[in-house]
């Protein structure tokens, strides 16, 4: 074990990374990367493709992204890809928690380096990224199989306390530094002492000079905030709560915040309450996008890539810095790296023996289904029993209903709510009007496509600038993070302001009638 002395010394002087291929080899960081790329893949394939239970789509999944289940129609592809999911990430819950410990063990005994404890930490966080994202589809299983449902759940708690534990020595800004005067450069040398070489142990419960590291928050949020929302969902308990907490909090505000000026419009009509409503509208819409865009599937998604992209360049960065110190040995296909890489074989056996299995079954249910087809009369050949008038709604009263309904403004329908009511509390006709005028609204459409590119830019910055600053600089993502949190806020205020008058969500009552007559007009 080395002493505080020993490890001040070598904070300034740094030291030479020792090879230790059972941890950073070649085929050992493959693995975990494909495992991991693969299970995201899958789920990310079932989302654009419709293999997705309709109850884990939310209103922007169905009617702003346009996916829709089509689970009933191809159940086959849907089995292969839950069981490809599964079959990864049982794997990797028992190799995550394995190279953890491992990574504890050497800790504990002062020999594991700085760079090959960065190793450790991140590919157990992308075998727990593995494990989220397999949550994201796998609600409904999960929920139909306890026992396979407690002994993940298991695993994952294991895991994500080792993560929070492992995370520890990383908050020093000292952390995988290339030199402490600040004068090395971004490529080592293979004789060149770094910060990457010193014990991690060094660092455990110590900053140092420099501090706490500004972004160590940022690993902290990341990954409780990923769990909390990927294991939460699995319970209608903690969704119940986060509904009655949170969701309907903000929503009485919201109809609070609005209703007011849109009575009085409602009873009035003058235009200063008009104008006062579309100003509430400037910071509410766009809460109500955000708030909507958290309860779908594709926000899901975005919690895993994030945990993903991140946890890749945590890894990869480094070891390209260090190429030359680790080449010679961690390059080297031996026994321990070929293992992990032929242990990827198992799952793929695994979904192999289930479609084999499913286009059995389903031979065996179509011949069946001949032979029963045999014994039947068709039923073309029956009488068919034609409705009687009055049964249901022609085509007529429907197109007057549909009409009807697009005549409604956002305005309209709080203005003749209660007070202290939520957004779905106002009512079962209000409630659909409300929702089919929010959903249908092309401005609502745009902010939630605003807050995906607002997500995809300012990930694909933060993530830029990290992998420049790896080794050399730190402590500066958590600006870049503010800054993409002010520039969705300013855009989006900004359309507000300038299409709300023209939208749905921010016309008058009499205003949209004249625009839905003369689109009409023009239709015919």
């Amino acid at each position: 074990m080395v002493t505080d002395e020993e490890c001040r010394s070598l904070l300034h002087a740094g030291s030479i990374i020792k090879p230790n291929p059972d941890i950073s080899g070649i085929g050992v960081m493959l693995a975990f990367l494909i495992s991991a790329y693969v299970s995201f893949t899958a789920v990310l394939g079932a989302y654009i493709s419709g293999m997705v239970e309709p109850e884990l789509l939310a209103s922007v999944d169905s009617r702003i992204m346009r996916i829709r289940s089509r689970v009933e129609k191809h159940p086959r592809i849907h089995r292969v890809l839950r069981q490809t999911v599964l079959a990864f990430s049982d794997q990797q819950i028992v190799t995550g928690i394995a190279i953890m410990i491992a990574g504890f063990v050497g800790l504990h005994k002062g020999d594991i380096s700085v760079y090959h404890y960065q190793i450790v930490l991140y590919l157990a966080w992308l075998s727990s990224s593995v494990h989220l994202s397999a949550l994201t589809l796998l609600r409904p299983y999960l929920n139909a199989h306890p026992g396979v449902k407690a002994w993940r759940l298991t695993g994952m708690l294991v895991l994500f306390l080792m993560l929070v534990i492992g995370l520890v020595p990383t908050v020093s800004y000292d952390w995988g530094i290339v030199s402490y005067s600040g004068t090395g450069s971004i490529s080592v040398g293979k004789d060149q002492p770094t910060g990457w070489g010193m014990p991690a142990v060094c660092f455990w419960g110590k900053a140092y000079g420099d501090g706490v590291n500004n972004d160590a928050p940022i690993g902290y949020i990341l990954l409780v905030v990923s769990y909390l929302w990927k294991v939460g969902d699995l319970f209608a308990f903690t969704r119940s709560l986060y509904g009655s907490g949170v969701r309907r909090p903000l929503e009485r505000m919201i109809a609070s915040a609005l209703s007011k000026p849109a009575r009085r419009y409602v009873q009035t009509r003058r235009r200063r309450w008009l104008w006062q409503f579309r100003m509430l509208l400037v910071p509410t819409v766009p809460l109500i996008a955000f708030l909507e865009l958290l309860a779908s599937f594709s926000a899901s998604l975005w919690i895993s890539v994030l945990g993903l992209v991140f946890g890749t360049v945590q890894v990869v960065v480094p070891r390209n810095q260090n190429y030359e110190q680790i080449a010679s040995q961690e390059d080297e296909w031996g026994f321990g790296q070929l293992v992990p890489l032929v242990l990827l074989i198992q799952p793929l056996g695994a979904i192999s023996e289930h479609l084999y299995t499913g286009r059995r079954m389903n031979a065996n249910a179509q011949a069946n289904g001949d032979a029963l087809g045999e014994n039947r009369t068709d039923a073309r050949d029956e009488p068919q029993v034609r409705s009687q008038p009055g049964e249901s709604k022609g085509p007529t009263t429907e197109a007057r209903t549909a009409a009807s309904e697009r005549l409604k403004v956002l305005i309209e329908i709080l203005g003749r709510t209660e007070r202290r009511q939520t957004l779905h509390e106002i009512g079962a006709d209000a409630q659909r009007s409300l929702s089919d005028v929010l959903l249908s609204s092309r401005l609502l459409t745009v902010l939630v496509i605003l807050l995906h590119l607002t997500l995809l830019f300012g990930t694909v910055l933060i993530l830029f600038l990290d992998v420049i600053s790896i080794g050399i600089l730190r402590g500066q993502n958590w600006q870049f993070a503010l800054l993409a949190i002010a520039f969705y806020v300013a855009a989006s205020w900004g359309t507000m302001l300038l299409f709300a008058p023209f939208s749905r969500l921010g016309r008058g009552i009499a205003e949209h009638r004249e625009v839905f007559h003369e689109e009409g007009r023009e239709r015919s």
